[in-house]
């Protein structure tokens, strides 16, 4: 055997051993259970936030039976899992990390077999290796997000793909597209990939099929055969969507609003920014700015489509600044910092001391490596089909805004590309290559430029807002001292000032310290003037120290605000209804009905009806008392004053 047979021998025998995807899956599990042990001490590991709240919730509702409201709001894959996760061991969010850590372990798993089977074998374990060490992975593992299951339906989508070119029967082009509308129910982005695929296939099959008469009826039937499976997991939710919900949309609402607040003049392509109320806004603002504008109520549909549409003619009235704002999220989607959306990342990943350097093998290291493998790789099916995924769902991406756990999917396609890159640079290294077979090498140099560069002075978020996420959670749970002292710190770092005094605020109200309440809020108030929920919890104070001019002045400017707000609403139907049942009870007959019609104005009841006919028959107006008398029936029937009332009146 010659020496370089010995080397290539060398270099390919380690690679063979059988027990490869036990060791890889074995060190992801315990990598994700080891961050998950360590982050069960912190507050928000108990008391979900923004979007792990709505899975949790979704996912518990879909337990009860409840799989609305339609149209959908977020593609429903990921919430069914987390249901049945919450079916077999109770609404245990502990249960709802091991479901993600189970579903990254197959991922890993699937990757092995991608990389072994298209690849080499080698290639298969780096590439597992790579997404098993993998820092925002394991990071994301312990979140309750969709994220981890975005990963599986990545490797799985790709897998069918390939698989293709092995096997070009109905079944096997079926399987394909099922695992693509299984993706694009988990995450809809995945729906700007079906073009590759179809290419793929009608790559594969024109060259497999020699005969021209054979190519075109093949290839029509395999679209038909693709679409229709890939629609066997979607369609269900469309039909659901517009039958339960009277809306045609495919998937879920989401996209318009997301569109919207990342592609607007306040934007910066990596903070969901919705004009007006910063990154800190709500869905009920998104709203209310939105049926104000459009003067009318909206279904979430039509929310949607009035954002995109507001999102794309932002674009087009301003396309030097649109390509200059894709080219930036262009670039920051394979940049190594590591966007922060519902938490700060650095600072949770750190309850594992261990995580925050692996958070440099993401991007910091794929994107470098995956550009040499792509170039090696740029004549083969299996390189050219991950790129053009890359490249497509990247689009998706853009188009909205960039953040860390966005941008995930593409990962183990990365990985892929990156592994088959190291690969091939240790078989040169392996078998002593002539230094010329090395030149690809220095396209590591542009990637390392591409993923390390850092043109907008990106810094990782204030620690404060991390402080700000926790005290939300303790007060979540109750724990108002360590609440507090978690708002203060965000408070003295000046984030959220708006936010954070509000919530100073409420703890001092339910800690009955009513004056430093009152404080805060007029602190919340300075930073924000239109916080309807500062407004709304001033007017509570008042009221609760018994100044009810002050009170009402309060719910009216934040109604004055907002005119749906519900709480300021019900507050200030609740005072005018008190005061006026208690100067019903003084004889102020006059003082009683100019309270009780306010606050029938704000919340019509059957009560507020009743006492009002009391005052207005009091002062000579039966005709009026019987009106209301008559309202009050109609929305009680069983109240048997108000009918007693109403025969006494027409009896005079």
């Amino acid at each position: 055997m010659s020496e370089n047979n010995t080397n290539q021998s060398k270099v390919h025998g380690w690679a063979e051993w059988p027990g490869w995807p036990y060791v890889l899956v074995g060190l992801a599990v315990i990598l994700r259970l080891a961050h998950i042990y360590n982050s069960r001490t912190n507050p928000t590991f108990w008391a979900p936030a923004v979007d792990p709240a709505w899975y949790d919730e979704a996912a518990f509702n879909i337990l009860r039976g409840q799989w609305g409201p339609f149209p959908l709001f977020r593609a429903p894959l990921y919430p069914a899992l987390l249901a049945g996760m919450y079916g077999i061991f109770g609404h245990d969010l502990a249960a709802a990390r091991i479901l993600n850590v189970a579903v990254q372990g197959a991922a890993i798993w699937a990757l092995w077999r991608v990389g072994r089977s298209y690849f080499a074998p080698a290639v298969g374990i780096l590439a597992a290796a790579l997404l098993a060490i993998n820092g925002t992975a394991i990071y994301f593992a312990g979140e309750i997000l969709s994220t981890s299951t975005e990963l599986l339906a990545a490797v799985l989508g790709l897998w069918a793909t390939l698989r293709l070119t092995r096997d070009v029967r109905p079944t096997a082009v079926f399987l394909c597209g099922l695992s693509w509308g299984l993706a694009a129910i988990t995450r809809p982005n995945f729906l700007v990939c079906f073009p590759v695929v179809l290419a793929a296939i009608w790559f594969v099959q024109y060259r497999q099929l020699s005969a021209t008469s054979r190519r075109l009826p093949t290839l029509a039937l395999s679209f038909l055969v693709w679409f229709v499976a890939a629609f066997v997991p979607i369609l269900p939710v469309t039909a659901a969507n517009a039958i339960k919900g009277g809306e045609f949309v495919l998937i879920a609402t989401q996209g318009g609003v997301n569109f919207w607040i990342g592609n607007n003049p306040e934007s910066t392509g990596i903070l969901s920014v919705l004009p007006g109320y910063g990154n800190t806004w709500t869905m009920e603002d998104a709203e209310f700015e939105a049926e104000h504008e459009a003067g009318r109520m909206l279904r979430p549909g039509e929310l949607s489509s009035f954002y995109f549409t507001k999102g794309w003619k932002f674009l087009s009235a301003h396309p030097g600044l649109s390509i200059r704002f894709m080219i930036r999220k262009s670039l920051l989607f394979f940049n190594r910092f590591e966007i922060s959306n519902n938490k700060h990342i650095l600072y949770f990943a750190a309850k594992s001391p261990w995580l925050p350097p692996l958070l440099w093998l993401n991007m910091g290291i794929l994107v470098p490596l995956a550009a040499l493998g792509i170039w090696v790789g740029r004549r083969t099916f299996s390189v050219q089909l991950l790129a053009g995924l890359i490249l497509l769902f990247m689009i998706s991406v853009i188009l909205f805004f960039v953040t860390a756990r966005f941008r995930m999917p593409v990962v183990p396609w990365l990985s892929l590309v990156a592994a088959s890159g190291l690969w091939w640079a240790w078989q040169r290294i392996a078998v002593r290559a002539r230094a010329r077979e090395f030149l690809p090498l220095l396209l590591l140099v542009p990637g390392i430029a591409l993923a390390h560069m850092n043109l907008w002075n990106l810094t990782e978020a204030p620690l404060g807002w991390a402080r700000y996420m926790e005290g939300n959670a303790y007060l979540q749970l109750d724990r108002l001292d360590s609440a507090r002292a978690a708002f203060l710190d965000a408070y003295h770092d000046g984030q959220a000032l708006s936010r954070t005094q509000l919530n100073l605020g409420v703890i001092a109200y339910r800690q009955g310290n009513y004056s430093e309440a009152r404080r805060w809020y007029e602190g919340a108030l300075d930073a924000d003037p239109t916080s309807v929920n500062a407004w709304n919890n001033l007017g509570t104070t008042a009221e609760t120290e018994g100044d009810s001019t002050r009170a009402i002045e309060c719910y009216e400017r934040a109604l004055s605000i907002r005119p749906t707000a519900p709480d300021p609403r019900h507050n200030l139907a609740g005072i005018h209804f008190r005061l006026g049942v208690a100067a019903l009870r003084a004889g102020s007959d006059s003082t009683a009905i100019r309270h009780l019609t306010r606050c029938l104005s704000l919340l019509p009841t059957a009560i507020t009806h009743y006492d009002l006919a009391i005052a207005l028959g009091r002062t000579g107006e039966p005709e009026r008392a019987l009106a209301h008398l008559d309202s009050a029936l109609a929305l009680d029937p069983l109240l048997a004053p108000a009918r007693q009332l109403r025969e006494q009146l027409r009896g005079q």
